[in-house]
C-alpha cells in the first residue's frame, strides 16, 4: 500500500469516527471503527473499548477479538488493571511488559498471557474533565508503541469521545447512560448473531463478527441492524 493510500485511509477513519455527529453511527459503530482503526494503523495486535454506566461500572462495548474481551472482562471483574486505572485517573498508561506488573495486577497478567498478549497501552476516553471509558491496546510481543502511534491513538480516542458526548448533547433527553444501555442491548444482539453465524458456518465467533461488520460497511447500515436481521432470520450472511 502506498503512503498516499495510507493517508487517505487514515483520513477516512477520522471521518467515520466523527460520523455519529450526523447520526450515521451509534455508540457501538463508533467504537468498532476505533478498535479496527487501532489495529490497522498501529502495530497493535488487539484492542477493546469499555464504557462506564451511570454508576461508574465499566462494560465492554467493542473489541477486535474474543481474546481482548477476555482481558477486559478480567479487569472489570477484579476492578484492577491498566484500563481500569487509566479510566480512574484519566491518563494514558503504558505496560511495555506485562511481567512488570504481575504484583500489581496478577489477574490481568494471567489473562493477558493466556491470551498471548505481552504488552499493553490503556488510553482514557476523555475530553477536558469528562471521562466516559477507556481503550486497551495490546501487543503480542513485549515493547512500546512509537510516540507517533501513541499520538495517533490519543487523537482517534479524542474524536470518538467527542462524537459520543456531542451526540448526547444534541438531544437533552438522550443522556449518555441511555446511549450506553442501548449499546449494551445492541451488544447482546450482536453476540447472539455471532453465535448463530458461527454455528451456521462452522467457524469461530471472530470470523462470524467479520461477516456482520463487512455487511454493515458494504450496505452502510449499523452493526445492530445487521445483527437484528440475522437473529430474526430476515438476513442471510
Amino acid at each position: 500500500m502506498s503512503a498516499d493510500q495510507k493517508e487517505i485511509d487514515l483520513a477516512r477513519v477520522f471521518v467515520d469516527l466523527a460520523d455519529s455527529l450526523r447520526g450515521g453511527h451509534d455508540v457501538i459503530d463508533t467504537m468498532d471503527v476505533l478498535v479496527q482503526a487501532t489495529v490497522t494503523h498501529t502495530r497493535a495486535s488487539e484492542a477493546a473499548v469499555v464504557l462506564a454506566d451511570a454508576g461508574g461500572s465499566l462494560h465492554v462495548v467493542a473489541s477486535t477479538s474474543e481474546r481482548s474481551v477476555d482481558v477486559e472482562e478480567a479487569q472489570i471483574g477484579t476492578a484492577s488493571g491498566p484500563c481500569v486505572a487509566a479510566y480512574a485517573d484519566g491518563h494514558l498508561l503504558e505496560v511495555p511488559d506485562v511481567h512488570g506488573v504481575v504484583d500489581r495486577w496478577p489477574e490481568f497478567v494471567e489473562t493477558a498471557e493466556a491470551s498471548g498478549l505481552r504488552a499493553a497501552v490503556a488510553i482514557p476516553l476523555t475530553v477536558r474533565d469528562r471521562t466516559i471509558g477507556g481503550m486497551n491496546v495490546f501487543l503480542r510481543e513485549a515493547g512500546r508503541l512509537s510516540d507517533v502511534e501513541l499520538v495517533l491513538l490519543q487523537a482517534m480516542t479524542h474524536v470518538a469521545t467527542i462524537s459520543v458526548l456531542q451526540q448526547r448533547d444534541s438531544d437533552a433527553r438522550d443522556e449518555l447512560a441511555d446511549q450506553l444501555q442501548r449499546a449494551l442491548d445492541a451488544r447482546v444482539t450482536i453476540e447472539q448473531a455471532k453465535g448463530f453465524l458461527a454455528y451456521q458456518h462452522e467457524t469461530g465467533v471472530d470470523q462470524a463478527f467479520a461477516l456482520i461488520r463487512d455487511h454493515a460497511r458494504r450496505h452502510r447500515v449499523r452493526l445492530r441492524e445487521v445483527a437484528e436481521g440475522v437473529v430474526r432470520r430476515e438476513l442471510s450472511l
